[in-house]
């Protein structure tokens, strides 16, 4: 959360200096103008040359500026080490469909049905 220095105008309507507002990642995040087709999950969004072509504030997944989360390397090197390491060993599948399952409104979003994954070994030949 953060206080507005300047009062600013949005939407038409003046919102006071003072004023305490937050971002709301998952809103910026399903943006259409920067992410066409924001819901559904796109990897090429992440192409070197699509990250190029938007604003560096349009994904914030750990926040942005002086105030964001100081662990942000540290957990994207780990979340990719388990994810690997995980991915060599199973296969995994889910028989939720995502138009079933809503994100629950909290700081860290969280799907509110749970998210069950079926993990199956991977048969691995010498």
């Amino acid at each position: 959360q953060r206080q507005l220095k300047n009062d600013i105008v949005m939407g038409g309507k003046v919102v006071p200096r003072g004023t305490t507002c937050m971002i709301s990642s998952f809103l910026v995040h399903r943006n259409q103008k920067v992410f066409p087709n924001a819901n559904v999950f796109d990897v090429d969004n992440f192409l070197p040359e699509r990250i190029a072509q938007r604003h560096p504030y349009s994904y914030i997944p750990f926040s942005a500026g002086p105030r964001n989360c100081i662990g942000q390397k540290f957990a994207l090197l780990e979340e990719k080490t388990v994810i690997i390491s995980i991915l060599r060993a199973f296969t995994m599948k889910c028989n939720l469909k995502l138009a079933e399952n809503r994100c629950g409104a909290e700081v860290v979003l969280r799907p509110e049905k749970g998210f069950p994954i079926i993990f199956e070994r991977r048969q691995i030949h010498p």
